[in-house]
């Protein structure tokens, strides 16, 4: 099993860094109107750092692309997105059960830090043309493109800017509809729910904030106060079972954050021990 990324609170440091990624996912969005300003070299330099230890830690390829407008030309032009035209390329192992969920898992950390920067982010699966965004990255022979997260400036960030924090809070518990606690926690009764410790609702409302490639938000979470652990589940009724390792992958970050110190075991199923 491949280590997970580690979210520390044995100092004052890694309690701030926490913290900051609660702020993160309860104020993150989903963006598909972009100014034509370009991401500066600071915050480009910023991105690709975080990328570094996210790469070795899940044994991936994540790329960030710049300024690559054609790779959105036709949801530019239609609409669907606008200003498009910087990506975080998902290339991964062909050849490995896992990666998927760690390319969602290590990504999506990605998005959080991009987030605290200020920029915009979208999770992408058709909404680009992913043979000209694969033209544009390193990908070696036993390496796929998976998914892309567009990344940019949002249109209109000034009034963003002014926003409180609880006003951006607010914004994102409007911005789209989501699926209820009780539809999350779809394998387990009321009783049982009630009964669960508050770092297990407090993932899985972290994980309600999830983005998903095709927004369908096919995850579940179950608690098993036997051992006192939690576990992740694919639901196959969501229907978007191409990209379900991706979103679960993405869910258990938001889980663990949202959850405290622990750590996940890869896979549908996969628990999480809390520590």
């Amino acid at each position: 099993m491949q280590p997970q990324l580690a979210i520390s609170e044995g100092d004052n440091e890694g309690m701030a860094e926490h913290n900051q990624l609660i702020d993160a996912i309860n104020i993150r969005t989903a963006v598909r109107a972009y100014d034509d300003e370009p991401i500066d070299d600071d915050a480009a330099r910023q991105l690709d750092m975080a990328l570094q230890p996210v790469n070795l830690l899940g044994n991936l390829n994540l790329q960030l692309v710049l300024n690559q407008p054609q790779v959105f030309a036709e949801a530019n032009a239609s609409g669907h997105l606008t200003g498009a035209a910087n990506y975080l390329a998902l290339v991964a192992p062909k050849d490995d059960d896992q990666a998927k969920e760690r390319a969602g898992f290590y990504a999506e950390r990605v998005v959080l830090t991009a987030t605290l920067r200020g920029l915009g982010t979208l999770w992408v699966a058709g909404s680009w043309d992913k043979a000209e965004a694969a033209k544009h990255c390193r990908i070696g022979n036993d390496e796929e493109l998976l998914l892309g997260v567009v990344i940019g400036h949002p249109k209109n960030r000034l009034a963003y800017q002014s926003m409180t924090y609880e006003e951006l809070c607010e914004r994102q518990r409007t911005h789209r509809s989501t699926k209820t606690f009780e539809q999350f926690t779809a394998l387990m009764s009321d009783d049982e729910r009630a009964a669960a410790p508050d770092w297990f609702k407090a993932g899985v409302e972290a994980a309600m904030k999830a983005p998903s490639a095709m927004n369908r938000q096919p995850i579940t979470f179950s608690y098993n106060p036997d051992d006192d652990t939690a576990a992740a589940h694919i639901d196959t009724s969501a229907g978007d079972e191409h990209h379900a390792l991706n979103d679960l992958g993405i869910a258990k970050l938001h889980f663990q954050i949202g959850a405290g110190q622990g750590q996940w075991a890869w896979g549908d199923g996969g628990l999480f021990i809390h520590k």
